[in-house]
């Protein structure tokens, strides 16, 4: 789950799949000994269920939605083969945790098999502290943000150095608006895994969240010298720059990205996009952008938290509202961000925004 902060659909492509074998060669040959020992208690006996297994990491570890597929078909077989193998089921559960942030699928459709995967492996092995992080960030979705802490906190007193633990336990500390504690865990995730994109993008995104700005585009840079073809650092970059009225970089970074994902309904929305900014500038590329959010949530499905974010930027607060309404009824995966997003800056006066908040449970 990337649960990244984000006014347009997210995919990340990063290039062609390479030969599988070799790269599963070389999973293992980079896996510690302490790594090793975690895949071995995830238990098969079954050393078919374990090359599937690693075949699912694998994909999963691209990160595109032709990946993310692969992945759990393999993750699937392994579990065929060894039904009480728990990391497969682990493995399936990673793919509902991230599959929404990569297509257009609404968190409310993949939550409650994320958590029924999560459920199936703690029932075979109650000591998967990767299972009991994946429990915790469903609990989250589902705003139950007290059962979701103490399941971070068992993941973390059975293994504290899980990189992916800590980042996904920083998302939690975002959406109570504990910016101190996300930062702790974000920092803790990189410094367990320095040259893991996905957790350096987290930390630069949060960054953003506190309002941090140089700092998140130094991060982003940072990330692009790694890997010029990561395409969320460009989408990061392009919101940065949006909020801080660089329109150029803005539609720049955002059509990188968008073409990196190849992403036909992101490409074509920069596109329109572009063209009203040359004819009408930033406020009016503004309202074309959300304007074609709401054209396009009529065929696809789009994040209403984001199309509130949009509103919300135009100073058009009461169809800010309309749409978090619309975010609150279905538990869009946006609205967890609602204490955190600077998108959303505009609203917390409202008392409307503090009646939400406290619908949701969170804190004021």
């Amino acid at each position: 789950m990337e649960r990244t902060i984000r006014p347009q659909a997210l995919r990340r492509t990063h290039g062609a799949t390479r030969d599988c074998g070799r790269n599963l060669r070389a999973i293992r040959e980079r896996l510690t000994g302490e790594q090793k020992a975690k895949l071995n208690t995830g238990g098969t006996s079954d050393p078919e269920a374990y090359q599937l297994y690693l075949k699912g990491r694998y994909y999963w570890d691209k990160r595109t939605p032709e990946a993310l597929n692969k992945g759990r078909g393999y993750f699937q077989q392994a579990v065929e083969r060894d039904p009480n193998y728990a990391l497969a089921y682990v493995g399936l559960a990673e793919y509902y945790a991230v599959i929404s942030d990569y297509t257009y699928i609404p968190y409310s459709e993949t939550n409650p098999k994320l958590k029924t995967y999560a459920a199936r492996a703690l029932t075979i092995d109650d000591t998967q502290a990767e299972a009991h992080t994946l429990l915790a960030i469903a609990h989250d979705t589902d705003w139950e943000w007290a059962a979701a802490a103490r399941e971070f906190e068992r993941a973390l007193e059975l293994n504290p150095n899980l990189s992916r633990t800590h980042v996904l336990y920083s998302f939690h500390f975002d959406y109570l608006g504990n910016h101190e504690q996300a930062f702790k865990h974000y920092r803790r995730a990189v410094e367990l895994e320095p040259l893991n994109l996905n957790a350096l993008h987290n930390l630069a995104m949060e960054y953003f969240s506190s309002r941090q700005y140089d700092q998140c585009i130094e991060y982003s840079k940072k990330i692009l010298e790694i890997d010029p073809t990561f395409a969320s650092a460009h989408l990061d970059l392009s919101i940065v720059y949006r909020l801080t009225s660089k329109y150029d970089l803005w539609l720049e970074e955002w059509e990188k990205g968008a073409r990196l994902n190849n992403d036909p309904e992101d490409i074509a929305l920069v596109k329109a996009v572009k063209q009203e900014y040359a004819m009408l500038g930033p406020h009016g590329a503004m309202k074309r952008h959300v304007a074609l959010q709401e054209k396009q949530a009529k065929r696809i499905y789009i994040d209403p938290a984001w199309i509130a974010g949009n509103y919300a930027l135009l100073g058009e607060k009461d169809r800010a509202f309309s749409w978090l309404e619309k975010a609150f009824r279905e538990k869009s995966g946006g609205l967890l961000n609602i204490k955190s997003a600077p998108v959303f800056d505009s609203l917390r006066s409202d008392p409307r925004y503090a009646d939400l908040l406290k619908r949701m449970g969170l804190p004021q």
